[in-house]
């Protein structure tokens, strides 16, 4: 079973909870997608046994052959090739890596290289967590190329809980694609009940089951609840807004390191989960 975390925005614990149940359920596969920003080893402290380059490859061009590049330019949807008299430009942060210089720019005058935009990160984690981290190098765009190398590593018939970008963007949309249940971590704030809704909705044209985890509660208004009860999303757990979770959060500490009774919360949600999809 495959679960994602994931939240409409920034900083409303969508990490803290991915870890608090990886923590709480003791065996999974714990899968950092968040590339960009990668933080769960804070908190899981994993002992990292392997690191993997990811590359893509890149396109450069023989100019000094005289060749006519302008056909690359055309075909490029992305503008990240400019073609200005003789000269030839890449933008190699607009670089997909398709291959399409090579399909239609001239023969034997269009080579490619392979470039590394981030690694891959493998260890372990007490108690029997196997733990994978994507990092995209800094100034590339390459995220989806990290997280298809995540991909990869993942095994369908163990439990999987992947720690997603936050947001409705493409990344995040990758981190669902395979899902079967996602958790949104949402604050009971405007700000946090505008990017549920975002959220909810791309979920919805996906397809997929989810239900909401509320933190910080105490905090803001009652309408983050009102509108899950209005449009019958399962609240699974509410973690209040408290000082101590704040101070534990600070040292690099989990919710459960504060008060182990957490654990059965986290334990709940899963259950929850199984309940909801008949495991």
């Amino acid at each position: 079973m495959i679960i994602s975390v994931a939240s409409g925005k920034g900083g409303t614990g969508k990490t803290t909870v991915a870890c608090n149940l990886a923590l709480a359920v003791g065996y999974c596969q714990l899968m950092d997608y968040d590339v960009e920003a990668p933080n769960t080893s804070f908190f899981i402290k994993p002992d990292i046994k392997h690191i993997q380059k990811v590359s893509i490859k890149q396109p450069y061009f023989l100019t000094e052959t005289g060749a006519d590049f302008s056909k690359c330019a055309e075909f490029c949807h992305y503008n990240a090739v400019a073609v200005i008299g003789e000269e030839v430009i890449l933008f190699p942060e607009l670089c997909h890596g398709c291959g399409g210089c090579l399909l239609v720019g001239p023969k034997q005058a269009v080579r490619e290289k392979d470039v590394v935009v981030g690694e891959v990160k493998k260890g372990v984690a007490k108690p029997n967590i196997n733990y994978y981290m994507g990092d995209l190098r800094p100034g590339s765009m390459r995220t989806v190329s990290l997280q298809s190398a995540l991909d990869k590593d993942i095994i369908k018939s163990e439990l999987v809980i992947i720690d997603c970008p936050p947001g409705t963007s493409c990344s995040m949309v990758f981190s669902v694609k395979d899902c079967d249940y996602c958790i949104l971590v949402t604050e009971p704030t405007p700000y946090g009940l505008n990017d549920l809704q975002l959220s909810v909705e791309v979920l919805k044209d996906m397809g997929k089951p989810f239900g909401v985890v509320i933190n910080r509660d105490g905090i803001g208004d009652d309408q983050v609840e009102k509108y899950c009860r209005d449009n019958y999303i399962q609240v699974l757990a509410k973690i209040p807004n408290d000082i101590e979770i704040a101070r534990y959060y600070s040292r690099g500490d989990s919710i459960i390191d504060y008060n182990p009774e957490y654990r059965q919360v986290f334990e709940n949600i899963l259950k929850d989960i199984e309940k909801e999809l008949e495991l």
